[in-house]
């Protein structure tokens, strides 16, 4: 329910709307933000860098630059490539069709317009692919008359192609944030090269002013508040200290700033956790936090407490689980974005020593390490929804888990892959099916509503949390998300480095239809051997069993086995799976239901393993998902004592 001021809030914001289309289709707003002389602007002609030194990684492969240098930029998952034909900036990389180029408050861009995923044609026009172009100028010598001409010719496009408030690339408050800090730091980076090239300037300034001004008026607050928020903040306090000669330079950033003060001690956890329970999108505000930081820093502005201690919590949370953004584990939504660019390496500049068994209680968050020189890696996902009262970057995950590697994932989240594309993968990927957990009657452990609305979370618990003898970790929670069945959904683990022990104990009454998921992280065939099914990533010999697209089902009632090999650092690491508690199946590219799907990068999906454990039955009832990690014999007395542990502890 909104709040009588959110209501007064986004009644405003419907007048400001209003009388924006009736400035654009008079031509006036469009004029207004025409600036003819740079000189006005110190910004445009200092010969000296006006931006902070940031750290950036260009680790980008020799073909990876070649293309960037011919305007070949990923569009998320999709191909998009430069032409000086202005329409590629409207062309949807995913659909091929044109967005329409009109006010941009009449352009349907929700789940099921016809024009393709918003989020996808936004990518290219965040124009971060100038700041790439930018450090290919600065790192090499020879090919920076191409990129520095390719920056300009880019700009200059974008700009005339995209006339004030016309066209999908205004409808986000956000977009426009990230697009000025991208223009800013792209033309500082070139900045000897572009002094005199007075027509970027003006671009540069148009752009800044007319995005500032529209931001300051579409603020994503109230229950709209979240990452978005503290972009479009980013975005008010670049414009306002690097324009300050604007007029609304001194309100841009007094609000940006006030705001995002407090959107920083709000959305960074006590923990260090992100408030919307998206790791991805937890990096991208604290990148952007950063950036504001550095650049309050180097023109001697005060730096508000709490975004220091903001970056201090999120930045300490980070190290724990990734020393880049390649190696962050992905929860919740993710879709490949950045604040400024993919070689922007602000957050990971702080060390954390390896810690065995490590909880962080308000994001909800357990990492374990079985064992000193284990080289495994457990996180175990206890935590809530997201952010209330929309939770909209959250999935239904509650009591999943990862398991990876030195080489990667050996059990993982499959990702996010769309938006507002078609609503069934949608709602696959966020949905309980989709992760490691289990699923009751069919039903996600929360309530859809929309692609960005959950109702009815569920309340997940951590319990016990206790190292053991012999770098034995035991762990326990349980979880709230069906409780409409009558149904508490209890999940143990037992972590060495030598097996892995899940427990899940459905307590309640009634007959229910129990349903446990495993998602492999590795690419995988079936094969059969020696009358036992087991999966092969094609470093053992064996005769395929099955196609992509086909179900292989066995019934185990008692218990079944199944065996694959993931490759590891050294040589390849040979997992058995032993299951119990109802009929085991193998899924691979199904589609009705949806299983056996991953997608690692937005936009992209690819066909992957899912094994299922399904049984109908009365309540209560138990899976058993025991997972050898290596050859060595399990001791199956220790086994046995943890799950008559969990027993007793969940009765």
């Amino acid at each position: 329910m909104m709040t009588p001021k959110e209501i007064a809030w986004r009644l405003l914001e419907v007048v400001r709307l209003k009388t924006a289309e009736a400035a654009f289709r008079s031509g006036v707003l469009g004029r207004s933000y025409i600036h003819d002389d740079p000189s006005t602007f110190r910004f445009c002609i200092d010969l000296e860098s006006q931006l902070p030194s940031v750290p950036f990684t260009l680790d980008a492969r020799d073909d990876e630059i070649e293309a960037s240098l011919v305007g070949i930029w990923p569009a998320l998952g999709f191909d998009w490539s430069w032409s000086s034909d202005g329409a590629v900036w409207h062309r949807a990389p995913d659909t091929g069709r044109n967005w329409p180029q009109v006010f941009f408050g009449k352009i349907s861009y929700r789940q099921g317009n016809p024009f393709g995923d918003a989020r996808v044609v936004w990518e290219p026009s965040r124009l971060q692919q100038l700041v790439t172009l930018a450090l290919i100028a600065r790192r090499y010598e020879s090919e920076r008359a191409r990129a520095v001409d390719l920056i300009v010719r880019q700009l200059q496009s974008w700009y005339e192609a995209n006339p004030v408030a016309c066209g999908i690339h205004y409808v986000s408050a956000m977009e426009c944030g990230l697009r000025i800090i991208a223009v800013c730091f792209a033309l500082d980076l070139i900045r000897p090269e572009i002094i005199e090239h007075s027509s970027v300037w003006c671009c540069a300034a148009s752009i800044v002013h007319s995005h500032a001004d529209l931001i300051a008026g579409r603020l994503s607050l109230h229950s709209s508040s979240g990452n978005h928020t503290i972009a479009e903040c980013a975005g008010l306090i670049f414009a306002g200290v690097l324009f300050s000669e604007l007029r609304g330079a001194d309100r841009w950033y007094a609000v940006g700033l006030k705001t995002l003060r407090q959107e920083a001690a709000r959305q960074i956890l006590t923990d260090g956790g992100g408030i919307e329970r998206a790791t991805w999108y937890h990096l991208f505000v604290l990148d952007l936090i950063g950036l504001v930081e550095r650049l309050l820093d180097s023109r001697n502005h005060e730096i508000p407490a709490e975004l220091t201690a903001a970056l201090e919590r999120g930045r300490a949370f980070l190290a724990v689980f990734a020393q880049s953004p390649a190696d962050l584990p992905v929860f919740g939504d993710a879709d490949g974005g950045y604040a400024l660019s993919p070689f922007l390496r602000l957050s990971f500049e702080t060390f954390a020593a390896q810690e065995r068994l490590r909880t962080f209680p308000d994001m909800g968050l357990t990492l374990v390490r079985p064992g000193d020189q284990s080289r495994l890696t457990l996180i175990f996902d206890h935590g809530p929804l997201g952010m209330p009262p929309a939770y909209g970057h959250g999935h239904a995950d509650a009591l999943s888990l990862i398991l990876r590697d030195d080489s990667g994932a050996i059990l993982v989240d499959p990702g996010t892959y769309t938006y507002t594309g078609d609503q069934r993968w949608r709602h696959f990927f966020r949905g309980t099916r989709g992760h490691n957990t289990v699923l009751v009657d069919g039903h996600d452990q929360a309530r859809p509503e929309t692609p960005f609305m959950w109702s009815r979370p569920f309340v997940a618990e951590l319990v016990a949390a206790e190292r053991l003898e012999h770098g034995q970790v035991r762990l326990l929670a349980r979880q709230t998300g069906y409780r409409d069945p009558g149904i508490a959904h209890w999940r143990g683990m037992l972590f060495s480095p030598e097996v892995l022990v899940v427990w899940d104990g459905m307590r309640g009454a009634g007959e229910h239809r129990f349903e446990l998921n495993w998602h492999l992280g590795v690419d995988l065939d079936w094969v059969s051997e020696n009358g036992c099914i087991c999966l092969s990533d094609g470093s053992e010999t064996g005769s395929e069993f099955q196609s992509s697209g086909s179900t292989l089902v066995l019934d185990a009632a008692e218990m079944g086995t199944l065996c694959f090999a993931h490759p590891a650092q050294s040589g390849h690491r040979r997992i058995r799976l032993l299951l119990s508690g109802g009929k085991i199946s193998v899924h691979r590219g199904d589609t009705d239901p949806i299983r056996g799907w991953c997608s690692m990068r937005y936009g992209q999906k690819t066909e992957s393993t899912t094994v299922s454990l399904m049984h109908r039955g009365q309540a209560p009832h138990d899976f058993l998902s025991i997972f050898c990690l290596t050859e060595a014999s399990v001791a199956l007395g220790d086994i046995e004592r943890s799950v008559d542990w969990f027993r007793r502890r969940a009765f």
